[in-house]
C-alpha cells in the first residue's frame, strides 16, 4: 500500500512539475549541487553510500551528535540540585515542597506539551535534511513556532494563572499552593522563550550542527548556576529566585539559537531561503530572484501533516510525564505531606544524572536514524538502532552502579540543614530507603530512553502507545496508590508502582525497534524498508502541495503580468486618442482666432 501511495505520489508530483516550466528541478539541481560542494568542503565526513556502516561508527555519530544534549542535561541537573540545596539552606521545607511541585506542574502543563509537540521535528526535520529538502527544514521550523505558542503557551499561561485556586480545592497546603502559583508566573516568559529554543534546537541537530548546540551549551551553563546563586541568595529573593534565575536563562538560550539558525550559520541559513522561478508571456525572458520564507505562509499551513506525527508523539509524552508527575500530586496526599513532598523533590532531582548519557542516546539516535530514512538507507538505521541500545545500557549502568553506592552519602552532604531538623528525618526515613530502588529504575529508564529516540526518528511513535497506557496508567499508577495507601508504604509503594511500570515500558520498546528479526509480519514492530518508504511518502505528498501551490502563484502572476501589459497598451492609446485632442482643439482654436481675426478686419 505504501509503495502504491507512493507511486501515484511521484506521478502528481511528476505531471505538476512539467506545468512549472522546469522552475522546481532547476531549484532541486541547485540544491543538490550545494550540498555536493558542501560534503567537498567537509572532506569525506560523511560516510560514502556504498561504504558498511560499523557499529563502532555508528556510536561515533550518535555521540558526536547528541553529546551537547549531554552537556544540556548536565547543566540542567547540576542547577536543579544547587537549587534545591540553596533554597533548603536559606529557607524551609514549605519552600522545598512547593519548588518541587512547581517543577511538576510547570513539567506536566508545559514542557509535557512543548517538547512532546516538538518532538515531531526529530522524525520530519532530520528525514527532510536527509533527502536534501533543505525549504522544508525551514518551513518546518516556523511551523512548529508556531504551534507551540498557540497549543502549549497561551493554554499553559491560563491555567498556571489559576494554580493557587486550582491546589487548593485539591486539598494542598495554602502555603505551598500559593507559592506554586508564583514559581508558575515567575516562569511563564521562559517557556515562550522554550518554544523558539526547541524549534530552533532540533533544527540544528537535524542539520548534524552539533557544535552550535554545544557551543551553546558551555556558554549558558556557568550562567544557570551563576543566575541561580545571585538570584536565591546574593539579590535575597528567596524561592522566587529559582524560576526567575531559570527563566532569565531560558531567554538567553533562545536568543542564542535563534541569532545561530537565522545568521550566524550559513550552512542552515540556507533553509530559509528559495529561488522562485516565473516567466513573463511577453518577453521571452525569465526572472529568478532569491526570497526569504516567510514566516506567515510557512508556520500557517499544513498542520495536519505536522500533527500525524506531533500527536502521537504528544500522547507518549502524556502517557509517560503525567503518570509522573501524578505521582508527585499523589505524595502530596499521603500522611506528612510536605516531608513526602521534600524527600521526592531531592530525589527526582538528584537522580536526573541518568538523562545525561540516555538523553544523548535519544538525541543522537533519532537524528542519526531518521537522516539514514531520509538518504534511504535502511540498514544503516538498523545499525544506529542497535548502537543506540548498546550505548544507553552500558551507559546507565554505570551511573545507576555509582547511584547505588554514592547517591545517598551525596545527598546527604548536599541536602543536611542543621538548622531545619525536619531535613535530618526527611533524608533517613524517606530518601534513603529509596536509593536502592531508584537505581533499578535509572537503568529500566535509560534503556527505553536511549530507543525512544530510534523509534521517533523513525516516526513509529504510534508502535508504544498502547504499551505506555498499559505500564503507566494501568498497572503503575494503580498499583503504586494500593501500597502508598492501603499496604502504608507511603513514597516506597509509589516507586514500586512505577517501577513495574518502566520495566514493561522498557520490554515494549525492545520489542519494537528489534521484534522484527523474530516476527517478521508483526504490525507492532519496526519494519526498516517500509520506515523509508513511509518518509519518501511523507515528503512526497507535501512537495505535491506545494508544487500545486506553485503553480497557482505562477498562474496569478501570468495573469498580473497580462494585466499590465493590457494596461500600458490601453495607456498608449489614451495617450494618442489626448494628443489627437489637442490637435483638434489646437486646429479650432486657431480656426476660431482666424475667424475673429477676419471678423475685425470687415469691421
Amino acid at each position: 500500500m505504501l509503495r502504491d501511495a507512493l507511486s501515484r505520489a511521484r506521478k502528481k508530483n511528476a505531471t505538476t512539475t512539467t506545468t512549472t516550466e522546469g522552475g522546481d528541478e532547476e531549484r532541486e539541481e541547485e540544491e543538490e549541487r550545494e550540498e555536493e560542494e558542501e560534503e567537498k568542503r567537509e572532506g569525506g565526513e560523511r560516510q560514502p553510500r556504498q561504504s558498511v556502516l560499523k557499529l563502532s561508527s555508528a556510536t561515533k555519530h550518535i555521540f558526536s551528535i547528541g553529546w551537547p544534549t549531554c552537556l544540556q542535561n548536565v547543566s540542567a541537573a547540576i542547577a536543579s540540585l544547587f537549587a534545591v540545596s540553596l533554597i533548603s539552606h536559606h529557607e524551609n521545607t514549605t519552600c522545598v515542597a512547593a519548588y518541587g511541585l512547581g517543577t511538576s506542574l510547570c513539567s506536566v502543563t508545559g514542557h509535557c506539551v512543548l517538547w512532546g509537540i516538538g518532538g515531531a521535528l526529530d522524525t520530519l526535520s532530520s528525514q527532510s535534511y536527509g533527502m536534501k529538502k533543505r525549504r522544508r527544514v525551514g518551513e518546518l521550523l516556523w511551523r512548529a513556532v508556531a504551534i507551540l505558542v498557540c497549543t502549549c503557551w497561551l493554554p499553559a499561561l491560563i491555567i498556571w494563572s489559576f494554580v493557587e485556586e486550582i491546589l487548593s480545592a485539591m486539598k494542598f497546603p495554602k502555603d505551598v499552593a500559593k507559592l506554586v502559583e508564583v514559581y508558575a508566573m515567575t516562569y511563564a516568559p521562559g517557556l515562550l522563550a522554550q518554544c523558539f529554543s526547541c524549534a530552533c534546537l532540533k533544527t540544528l541537530l537535524a542539520c548534524k550542527k552539533s557544535n552550535t548546540v554545544a557551543k551553546i551549551s558551555i556558554v549558558s551553563s556557568p550562567m544557570t548556576m551563576v543566575l541561580t546563586y545571585v538570584c536565591i541568595a546574593k539579590m535575597r529573593l528567596g524561592f522566587v529566585g529559582a524560576p526567575l534565575a531559570l527563566t532569565l536563562v531560558d531567554v538567553f538560550k533562545a536568543c542564542c539559537y535563534c541569532l545561530s539558525t537565522f545568521a550566524l550559520d550559513e550552512d542552515v541559513k540556507k533553509c530559509f531561503v528559495h529561488h522562485h522561478h516565473h516567466h513573463r508571456n511577453s518577453r521571452n525572458r525569465s526572472s529568478r530572484n532569491s526570497t526569504v520564507a516567510q514566516f506567515g505562509k510557512a508556520a500557517f499551513s499544513k498542520w495536519t501533516t505536522f500533527f500525524k506525527i506531533a500527536l502521537p508523539n504528544l500522547v507518549l509524552s502524556i502517557f509517560e510525564w503525567w503518570a509522573w508527575d501524578l505521582m508527585n500530586l499523589l505524595t502530596g496526599q499521603l500522611p506528612n505531606a510536605k516531608d513526602a513532598l521534600a524527600a521526592q523533590t531531592i530525589q527526582t532531582n538528584s537522580m536526573i544524572v541518568v538523562y545525561n548519557i540516555a538523553g544523548c542516546v535519544q538525541r543522537g539516535a533519532s537524528s542519526c536514524v531518521g537522516n539514514a530514512l531520509g538518504a534511504k538507507k535502511a540498514k544503516e538505521a538498523k545499525m544506529y538502532a542497535t548502537a543506540s541500545l548498546i550505548s544507553a545500557f552500558l551507559g546507565t549502568l554505570l551511573i545507576s552502579a555509582l547511584y547505588y553506592m554514592f547517591g545517598f552519602e551525596c545527598m546527604n552532604f548536599l541536602y543536611s540543614n542543621d538548622r531545619d531538623p525536619s531535613t535530618r528525618t526527611i533524608l533517613d526515613d524517606y530518601v534513603k530507603p529509596l536509593t536502592n530502588l531508584v537505581s533499578l529504575f535509572m537503568l529500566l529508564d535509560g534503556v527505553q530512553l536511549g530507543l525512544t529516540g530510534v523509534v521517533t526518528g523513525a516516526g513509529f511513535q504510534s508502535k508504544t502507545m498502547p504499551a505506555l497506557f498499559v505500564s503507566y496508567w494501568m498497572l503503575a499508577l494503580p498499583v503504586g496508590v494500593f501500597l502508598a495507601f492501603k499496604r502504608k508504604m507511603s513514597l516506597m509503594g509509589l516507586w514500586i508502582g512505577m517501577s513495574l511500570g518502566v520495566f514493561l515500558h522498557t520490554i515494549w520498546v525492545l520489542f519494537v525497534v528489534f521484534g522484527g528479526e523474530i516476527f517478521k509480519n508483526s504490525k507492532w514492530t519496526i519494519d526498516w524498508v517500509e520506515a523509508v518508504l513511509r518518509a519518501e511518502l511523507a515528503v512526497a505528498r507535501d512537495d505535491e502541495k506545494d508544487a500545486s501551490t506553485t503553480v497557482d502563484e505562477e498562474e496569478e502572476e501570468e495573469e498580473e503580468e497580462e494585466e499590465e501589459e493590457e494596461g500600458d497598451g490601453e495607456t498608449e492609446e489614451e495617450e494618442e486618442e489626448e494628443e489627437e485632442k489637442e490637435d483638434q482643439l489646437g486646429s479650432l482654436v486657431g480656426d476660431v482666432e482666424e475667424a475673429l481675426l477676419r471678423r475685425s478686419l470687415l469691421k
